[in-house]
């Protein structure tokens, strides 16, 4: 299975020192991984390169090829008109060929086109009905968003917190023991979070192993979003991730129907863990888990027999 994704865009150009200048006009910052022969621009979750056009063509096999440009326009989406307006105005300012200036378009939105001096053609566009994130990031309306837990804005950590309060008791403010995940599954409509799973990869003893595990949290869907399917895509999400990593099980605490649907089984470990109501550590607690579930995701076998100790607090 091919990811779906794209890390790296190279555009071929014909004078590379001429490219490098055009960019630099635009503001724009080389990466310190920058080489004399081609130039790197880190974008929002993305890299940009600039290639001289003979040494693409060899790099990709066919030394000689003729490539030409025009044929993929790179999109940068903003959040006003206005915003539109000055990115074309700059790119005007800095040396770039006017194709179509920004106008309203039947779709519903506002669009205009430039080109740079290598033919290449970027579109600068407001589209209202895809929402940009406060990073300038865009995450298409009803798709799965990742974001580490340090990406995290307020704004954005602050509607989870509204979404945990209308679908849990106890949360007061961000997670059930006021603790830190390592990222987060999301998905936005209309402005607001719609749903919402929290990952943290952790180590944990099961018996006489030291485990790494993937644990979910907080698996949470807006109540007037419910019955759509939007919690099992999060957490297809977490465990497609998940098992990119090293984590050899996925755990989670919960009874809900989609949970066994997307496989996984109960256990009812003993178990070990730190009581830390209130964002205070607490007592050790010892019992048997009543809605502790697990996935296997290598070949590691889980031991239903062996205590479970969580070496801190519950997810």
């Amino acid at each position: 299975m091919i990811p779906q994704r794209v890390t790296l865009l190279t555009l071929g150009v014909a004078d590379l020192p001429a490219a490098r200048a055009f960019y630099a006009r635009l503001g724009w910052v080389e990466h310190r991984d920058s080489q004399p022969g081609v130039a790197f621009f880190q974008l929002n979750g993305q890299v940009l390169a600039l290639f001289g056009r003979a040494d693409l063509a060899a790099d990709q096999g066919r030394p000689g090829a003729m490539l030409g440009s025009g044929a993929l326009t790179l999109a940068q989406n903003f959040a006003t008109e206005a915003e539109v307006d000055a990115a074309y105005a700059a790119a005007l300012a800095a040396g770039g060929t006017a194709l179509k200036a920004p106008a309203a378009v039947f779709w519903g939105g506002y669009s205009g086109y430039w080109a740079d001096a290598d033919g290449h053609v970027w579109e600068v566009a407001r589209n209202p009905f895809w929402p940009l994130a406060a990073d300038g990031s865009l995450t298409l309306p009803g798709d799965a968003e990742t974001l580490a837990e340090a990406e995290l804005t307020p704004e954005t950590e602050t509607a989870i917190a509204d979404l945990l309060s209308r679908c849990f008791a106890g949360f007061d403010g961000r997670s059930y023991h006021q603790i830190r995940h390592g990222w987060r599954h999301l998905i936005r409509e209309d402005g607001r979070i719609a749903a919402h799973v929290a990952v943290q990869l952790r180590a944990v003893r099961l018996g006489d192993r030291l485990l790494t595990v993937g644990a979910l949290a907080e698996v949470a869907t807006d109540p007037s979003c419910r019955g759509r399917g939007l919690a099992g895509q999060l957490v297809q999400a977490a465990l497609q991730r998940l098992r990119t990593t090293q984590a050899c099980h996925a755990l989670l605490f919960g009874t809900a129907a989609l949970y066994a649907a997307t496989g996984f089984r109960p256990v009812r470990n003993p178990m070990i863990w730190a009581d830390m109501q209130g964002a205070r550590t607490g007592a050790i607690r010892q019992e048997r888990a009543e809605s502790l579930m697990v996935l296997t995701l290598t070949g590691e076998p889980w031991d239903e027999g062996a205590t479970l100790d969580l070496l801190g607090p519950l997810f």
